[in-house]
């Protein structure tokens, strides 16, 4: 009988059977899904007819259950994945086309109102089943993204992607609860399954900017409330913070290309053009800005799309370069269609620092691009920015690459090209015509004249009157008052190509100079005499309106003219004199604005020159009549130009740099941050050329007062700028080895950990590469490194500990590295394996990291907080120990690990860790010491390892020994080179004596050498015995007293 249970167990079992069927046929391969879509659809509506639609869901969820756990790279759980999206999507287009067509009949007049609400009624079912089928299915699925298995997490993920990308709408409280496990997720320890929270936050965000833009006013306020609802679950605000913070760069990356491209998150994808994997990179040119087209020129900052195409071109992984050129010879050419003129228009070059090398790897993309540029007539008469850029860059890359004939075939003579540059000069500083000019007209000529002058300045000026003609625009020119800085520097450039010699540049310039002053005074003058004149007329028609004036100031003026007279005769013409003294009127200055212009030019030519000036009257003169009276001045902005300038100076001039630097001294002392810039460049620049010989010295500064100057710049950390020059000066300084002070060298290190400085970025990046570099770069500066460390980093473990005890709310307890880390670095600094150009055998005997060590072994003790012992112990492995150290050193620093493991009470992580260093010292230890001993069995297997001929000698001289003969006479000939006649004769004598020795000598050898074996070897004892003798004179036997009075026996 079959009963209500059975029949339900029975239609139970057969769902299941037909999913679970389904299921085993979709893992084989992707070709039946449509087939088993439609059977999923057929089993789900013959279940929902029969009241078991709860029945199919759950059975579907359970068989879903079973693929969670499979890895990523199980094909069989992304072929299930692909099955459940295409039936989903299968859905929700069902449901889609159920909607229109109850549309479509609620719209239609002829249909009945009964049939309407039936057709209502069956419709809302269907859709409420399928509804209820995702909404269940996505509740279920999200039970598995807070389990443990970072596979489940994954599938669960994947599955909401592929559902989010085929589904419409869903129920606002599974939006929620969808949002909440998403931002969960994204901060999940596993970047697999970060990425696909990312690919599912994509799938919820909107476009609010566009969608404000086409809204009503009507919806607006809808909007507002929608958005302020919304505000915390908001897709969008999460992908922008994951873009910039998430470790992974397949998250960063993934985020970068699935986020809305809007103006709130544009800066966000923009900033991957910095980050630190080159795909990221690579991508935002190849992607990002490719997809943009035309919009990168109109709705990116044109600043900001500069620095993109510097940072792509100058980037240094060669994938991202040619994703940057790419974008630009290929993408960007084509949008103009192969308009480069066009293309340069939208590229703003006049502000641009990237248009130069867009050009030239525009140019070496796209060869053919050259032969189209054509020069004419009327174009040179009729610059426009960008042709004058496109003419400047085509010259300079002919000229680089050796195409003198397309150079010869398209640009002028030198005549012609100061005729062109002087037309635009007098167009841009004509007064008449420049009061005309807009702001944008005027920058845009002063543009055109640059790419003149950088043109001219790379020019054939064989012609002689092409030269001249140059040089007498660019003599105008620069007389100028109104020249920008731009132009003048550039000015300079083409003059010095354009004179004979460095003296007659120098001369030329210094010309220009006095020019410009000789004229300001010239108008000041003018100008007061314009003010007496006036002042005169204004008198005169005084006067004219009274008589009674006029007749006493004649009268006045007759009887001075009488006193005059009278005190000539008299002889009291002195007096005069020094009444004429008294009232002459000091000489005339130029005004600051003039001095200015002056010290831009002088400052300039200084740039320029290489060569000692110290001879050279004309800048002896400029310095004492311009540059001395400038840093004097009281104005800031004279007085930083003045310092420049007497820097430069001092560069060529040795005795000028060295009695300057007082000033100098003075500048850093006294003056403000921008005086304090200026002059701490100048003094590293001094000692960067003259080295330490302008100090310590009668009349010079001495060394500890410079060294004094630099700590205190370095301990100020108001002045941020300042700091970063001084800390880059001494590390340049230091690896040239030009300062070799330790305290200072020990003030400079510890700025770089100091919690002061650690806010001031560019400080730490400059020591974070200039530290490593000096340690690296030579044996004695990592030798210097490793005497200092030991104290460093007790006093920095002093200052960490105070920091974290201290009760004040205003500290920042953080802003210190901590002492793990500190050790850490000065481990890494002192490693001698780091040091470049070294052989293995070279630094594997180096020991100065290991006594580094030893100070810090011997000082542990001092450190009371168990954390900071704990930090260095933990880290005591990562020190460099080989048995070719020394027994010695080695020794030592293993009796103070035992002393520290028998005394200290330390943690069992430090305990493990100290005993594990322990063993690798103590096999260094022995190996060092069997090291030793063979090398000493070495050395007297060499000496026992001695020939038959050596045998002979040495018995020859045991002999000698005991008849108490000298055995080499010839040693004391160099001795006694300097006695008498007689004692020379005396000397000749006992040569001839040493002569029948030798032959005695030589009858014993041949005698001994054919003696048997048992001579052989009884004659080992005489090879020690002779080893022993020969730290002895001869005569031992006799008297152990041995002295030069020796000597005397043979007489």
């Amino acid at each position: 009988m079959v009963t209500a249970d059975n029949y339900a167990d029975d239609i139970n079992n057969k769902i299941f059977n037909s999913l679970a069927d389904v299921f085993q046929q979709a893992q084989v391969s992707y070709a039946g899904h449509r087939k088993h879509i439609a059977v999923l659809k057929k089993i789900q509506t013959k279940a929902s007819q029969q009241g078991y639609s709860d029945a199919f869901n759950y059975w579907f969820n359970k068989l879903v259950t079973r693929i969670l756990p499979l890895k990523k790279n199980e094909i069989i759980g992304d072929r299930i994945v692909k099955l459940i999206a295409a039936f989903i999507a299968s859905l929700d287009k069902e449901n889609e086309m159920l909607s229109n067509q109850r549309l479509d009949k609620s719209n239609s007049p002829q249909s009945g109102e009964d049939e309407n609400i039936d057709n209502e009624d069956s419709l809302s079912e269907k859709e409420k089943m399928t509804t209820k089928f995702i909404d269940g299915f996505i509740r279920h699925i999200l039970r598995g993204a807070e389990t443990k298995d970072k596979n489940v997490r994954f599938r669960v993920m994947q599955l909401l992607v592929v559902i989010m990308d085929n589904i419409g709408e869903i129920d606002i409280n599974l939006y929620n609860l969808l949002m909440w496990s998403l931002k969960k997720r994204i901060y999940d320890k596993e970047p697999i399954v970060r990425i696909q929270a990312v690919f599912c936050l994509t799938k919820l965000q909107t476009d609010i900017e566009n969608d404000n833009d086409e809204n009503n006013d009507s919806n607006e306020q809808d909007m507002d409330v929608e958005m302020n609802e919304s505000s915390e679950t908001k897709a969008t605000d999460t992908l922008m913070q994951l873009i910039q913070n998430d470790p992974s760069a397949e998250v960063r990356r993934a985020t970068m290309l699935n986020i809305i491209n809007n103006n709130n998150t544009r800066s966000h994808i923009l900033e991957r053009a910095r980050d630190t994997n080159a795909i990221n990179r690579r991508l935002i040119y190849s992607r990002v800005l490719k997809l943009l087209g035309k919009k990168c020129f109109t709705d990116i900052d044109p600043r900001i799309l500069d620095q993109l195409m510097e940072w792509g071109l100058e980037d240094r992984e060669e994938s991202v370069r040619k994703a940057c050129q790419r974008l630009m010879s290929s993408h960007w050419i084509n949008l103009f269609n192969g308009d480069l003129i066009e293309l340069l228009e939208n590229l703003d070059i006049v502000n641009s620092k990237s248009a130069v090398a867009m050009m030239n790897s525009l140019f070496i993309s796209k060869p053919d691009i050259l032969t189209q540029i054509k020069l004419t007539e009327e174009i040179w008469g009729n610059l426009t920015v960008e042709f004058s850029f496109l003419f400047r860059c085509f010259f300079i890359y002919c000229l680089e690459n050796n195409m003198i004939e397309d150079v010869d075939g398209s640009f002028p003579e030198a005549s012609r090209l100061a005729g062109y540059l002087n037309a635009y000069i007098d167009k841009r500083f004509t007064t008449n015509i420049e009061n005309e000019l807009s702001l944008i007209d005027k920058l845009h000529l002063e543009f055109i004249i640059m790419q003149l002058l950088i043109t001219a300045n790379r020019y054939d000026y064989s012609d002689e009157i092409g030269r001249r003609s140059m040089l007498t625009v660019i003599r105008n020119m620069l007389n100028i008052t109104m020249l920008p800085n731009s132009l003048i520097k550039c000015g300079h450039e083409v003059l010095k190509v354009l004179s004979i010699n460095e003296k007659d540049f120098i001369s030329m310039t210094i010309e220009i100079i006095n020019d410009i002053r000789d004229d300001d005074i010239e108008n000041q003058e003018k100008e007061e005499n314009d003010k007496k004149k006036n002042a005169q007329e204004n008198n005169d028609n005084n006067k004219n309106s009274n008589g009674h004036d006029s007749q006493t100031e004649g009268d006045n003026a007759i009887k001075s003219f009488e006193s005059a007279v009278n005190n000539l005769i008299d002889g009291h013409d002195d007096a005069n004199d020094e009444e004429d003294v008294s009232t002459m009127q000091p000489e005339r200055e130029a005004r600051p604005d003039a001095i200015l212009l002056c010290l831009t030019r002088a400052c300039h030519m200084l740039e320029l020159v290489t060569e000692n000036v110290a001879g050279n009257i004309l800048v002896t003169s400029l310095i004492d009549t311009l540059i001395t009276p400038a840093v004097r001045n009281s104005e800031s902005n004279i007085r930083e130009l003045g310092v420049k300038c007497l820097g430069l100076c001092c560069l060529l001039d040795k005795q000028l740099a060295t009695t300057s630097m007082y000033i100098l001294g003075m500048c850093i002392s006294k003056g403000n941050a921008s005086l304090k810039y200026i002059a701490l460049q100048v003094i590293v620049d001094i000692f960067s050329v003259h080295g330490t010989s302008v100090l310590d010295g009668e009349g010079k500064v001495d060394s500890m007062s410079i060294h004094k100057i630099f700590y205190k710049v370095l301990k100020n950390d108001e002045h941020k700028e300042c700091q970063v020059v001084a800390a880059e000066g001494l590390c340049k300084l230091y690896l040239a080895d030009l300062f070799t002070d330790d305290d200072l060298f020990e003030a400079l290190i510890l700025s770089y950990f100091s919690p002061m400085n650690s806010s001031n970025e560019a400080l730490v990046q400059a020591f974070a590469f200039c530290i490593p570099v000096y340690c690296f770069s030579h044996r004695t500066h990592q030798e210097r490194m490793s005497r200092m460390a030991s104290d460093m980093f007790l006093r920095l473990c002093i200052l960490w500990d105070g920091l974290q005890n201290s009760e004040d709310p205003d500290i920042d307890k953080e802003k210190m590295m901590k002492p793990n880390m500190i050790f850490q670095q000065l481990v890494f600094w002192t490693d001698p394996r780091k040091i470049v150009n070294q052989r293995e055998d070279s630094y594997q005997s180096e020991v100065s990291q290991l006594k580094f060590l030893i100070e810090i072994l011997k000082v542990i003790t001092q450190i009371g907080n168990k954390t900071v012992k704990r930090m260095i112990l933990s880290n005591i492995n990562s020190f460099y120990v080989v048995a070719s150290q020394g027994s010695e050193v080695l020794g030592e620093l293993h009796m103070h690990l035992q002393d520290i493991l028998d005394n200290e009470p330390i943690d069992a992580t430090s305990k493990n860790s100290l005993e594990k260093f322990k063993d690798t010292v103590s096999t260094a230890v022995e190996s060092a010491k069997e090291m030793t001993t063979t090398s000493t069995s070495k050395i007297f297997d060499t000496t026992d390892d001695l020939t038959t001929e050596q045998y002979s000698q040495i018995l020859e001289s045991s002999q000698i020994v005991e008849n108490g003969s000298e055995p080499e006479v010839n040693v004391s000939g160099d001795i006694l080179e300097s006695e008498n006649d007689d004692e020379s004769n005396e000397e000749s004598e006992l040569g001839d004596e040493s002569v029948h020795t030798e032959g005695g000598r030589k009858r014993n050898r041949s005698s001994m050498e054919n003696d048997d074996e048992t001579s052989k070897i009884a004659s080992k004892p005489a090879a020690i015995q002779k080893n022993v003798s020969f730290a002895i004179s001869p005569d031992t036997s006799e008297d152990n007293d041995v002295n030069d009075s020796d000597i005397s026996m043979l007489d």
